[in-house]
């Protein structure tokens, strides 16, 4: 598994291509700070993610999860302000594996995919 720091100025490029290759896929988030790490949702596919880039606490990136039919009604949306770090993981396969957003605190959210096979398997 490869994990590359994206650069600053290829931020919203890349998370429009990233959305458009990983939208509906399932998802696990966790965010990790002074307590360890928490899990915030396990399950709900991405929806995709935002970058705004103005305002007082930006760059602020909003991970925003959830489903589109009556089988999958619940739904979250993620904010993370002053992001410093944008750390993608690709698989050996070439798929996305996750990817970690680094705010300026040190504090670190992690969305993973859920291989289906991996999913069923924990069902």
């Amino acid at each position: 598994m490869s994990k590359d720091n994206i650069e600053r100025d290829a931020w919203a490029r890349y998370l429009n291509e990233f959305n458009r290759r990983n939208e509906s896929r399932p998802t696990w988030l966790q965010v990790f700070g002074e307590g360890g790490a928490q899990s915030e949702e396990q399950g709900l596919p991405l929806v995709g993610i935002s970058l705004e880039e103005k305002g007082a606490d930006a760059p602020r990136v909003q991970i925003m999860l959830g489903g589109h039919d009556a089988i999958e009604s619940r739904h979250l949306t993620h904010m993370i302000t002053g992001v410093e770090l944008l750390l993608p993981q690709v698989g050996a396969d070439g798929r996305d594996e996750a990817i970690e957003f680094v705010d300026k605190h040190g504090q670190a959210s992690l969305l993973i995919f859920k291989h289906r096979a991996r999913a069923a398997a924990h069902a």
